[in-house]
């Protein structure tokens, strides 16, 4: 049976974090959805009608801040293009009640609403808090770099005494080839002797020392680690629900309530699957670059041809863009694990068919060659390119140098690429020229 829907009540309860803005000079703040409200440490009735940069200013004791020209910039292109635009991970500062600000990480986008005319009459302003995902990842840069201090520690302590250890080293393996009687001659150098003596104690001691480093860092890694399972049993088991809940009820107001729904609230209902599929896509591929950091490495002989060829097809099984010009050389064969190896020449030949997909004639080539005792693999392309001033960005977790209304992609396929590389003693890189094509390369141990 028809029925009116309560459009407010949907915006307000949805699980999403939500700002409805004016598209004015100001945005003036129109409503928001309670988990905004809740995320924000704010009450609806003290920032409805308010300015949103008087509401959410950026924080005077950051001098390097740049979440308002940010924001602004986006909210503008959106009124301007009349169109949706998804800004990369910026930092907020969240102005607390009691004074003061707390930093948050959120992953922002702006889609207008327009009327029967094409009129932007509102801009829906949406934002994900990735602020856990920020800290974690965080923390294991933190533990890495103290892996790196140990074994930088370490290798100086060896430099440093290695001359010492080898004199000590090879007194002690002098006197120890003396028999008894020889030994009984040793009355007379008893100033050699506790020499050697002082010298192992302060070996022992430096060695103590860098074993009660080690343990503590095995300590906070094994605690690091327990944290992300928890964070990926969370992420697998509990977000999972309501995100199928959401996806279930839009397409619900969808089928059943399609006669009730005026233009722009198919179109915000279609927003709202969209953004639950980009949620259910985002979830996987975070579980699998999470398991991709704790799986061990199986080695076995890899036919890099075979692999490339499979990939291809599997690629291109859903492609419906201009056909793509495919120069496969035969590759140098390698040693690694297969299914991971064969996980980053899919991200990389997916990323070059897509960003490749809107010229007339996508040219993708994929080759090696031998380097210092490297096998080095490349795919080329002659698609959208980047800027290479944002290099260092390109293998970030959640970045991205193309919006997401243009290129669909989570962001974490690079990051992905660079672990699994990484894991097998090799090194990934880029080079590009913006809307001239980008060229990734990737090293394995010959």
């Amino acid at each position: 049976m028809d029925r009116d829907i309560d459009y407010k009540a949907l915006f307000r309860s949805a699980s999403n974090l939500f700002l409805l803005l004016e598209p004015d000079a100001a945005f003036t703040i129109l409503d928001a959805s309670d988990t905004y409200l809740s995320a924000t440490l704010t009450k609806r009735e003290e920032i409805v009608g308010h300015h949103l940069f008087t509401v959410f200013p950026d924080n005077p004791a950051d001098l390097e801040a740049t979440g308002v020209s940010n924001l602004r910039k986006s909210l503008e292109y959106v009124i301007k293009e009349k169109r949706l635009h998804a800004m990369p991970i910026q930092k907020y500062d969240i102005p607390l009640p009691g004074g003061g600000f707390e930093a948050r990480f959120w992953n922002p986008r702006n889609a207008p609403v327009l009327d029967q005319q094409g009129n932007v009459i509102y801009i829906i302003h949406q934002v994900e808090d990735v602020t856990s995902n920020i800290v974690t990842a965080n923390r294991l840069n933190e533990q890495n770099r103290i892996t790196n201090d140990l074994l930088l520690s370490k290798t100086k302590f060896i430099e440093e005494n290695g001359e010492r250890i080898n004199d000590i080293l090879s007194a002690l393996l002098k006197y120890t080839r003396m028999d008894f009687s020889e030994t009984l001659k040793l009355t007379d150098k008893g100033d050699e002797l506790d020499a050697i003596a002082a010298g192992l104690n302060a070996l022992v001691e430096e060695l103590e020392k860098h074993t009660r480093l080690l343990s503590n860092f095995n300590t906070e890694l094994e605690s690091a680690n327990k944290e992300l399972d928890s964070f990926s049993y969370s992420v697998s088991h509990d977000l999972r629900a309501p995100l199928r809940a959401i996806n279930g009820y839009s397409k619900v107001l969808l089928e059943d309530y399609a006669a009730n729904l005026d233009d722009e609230g198919k179109q915000i209902v279609d927003i709202i699957i969209r953004n639950a599929a980009k949620m259910g896509m985002l979830i996987d591929d975070l579980l699998t670059f999470s398991r991709v950091g704790k799986q061990n490495i199986v080695k076995v002989p890899l036919n890099m041809d075979s692999i490339v060829s499979s990939v291809v097809r599997d690629v291109m099984v859903n492609y419906t863009g201009s056909p793509v010009q495919w120069t496969l050389n035969a590759l140098h064969n390698s040693e690694g694990d297969g299914s991971m190896i064969n996980q980053v020449l899919y991200n990389l030949l997916s990323n070059a068919v897509k960003y490749s997909s809107k010229k007339e004639k996508p040219e993708i080539e994929v080759g090696s060659y031998k380097k210092d005792g490297m096998v080095i693999y490349y795919v080329k392309d002659n698609g959208a390119g980047f800027d290479m001033k944002y290099y260092d960005k390109l293998f970030g977790v959640f970045q991205r140098l193309h919006s997401s209304s243009e290129y669909e992609g989570t962001g974490v396929g690079l990051a992905m690429v660079q672990r699994i590389v990484r894991k097998h003693r090799g090194e990934v890189w880029a080079t590009a020229e913006l809307n001239k094509g980008a060229t990734f390369s990737f090293s394995l141990p010959d």
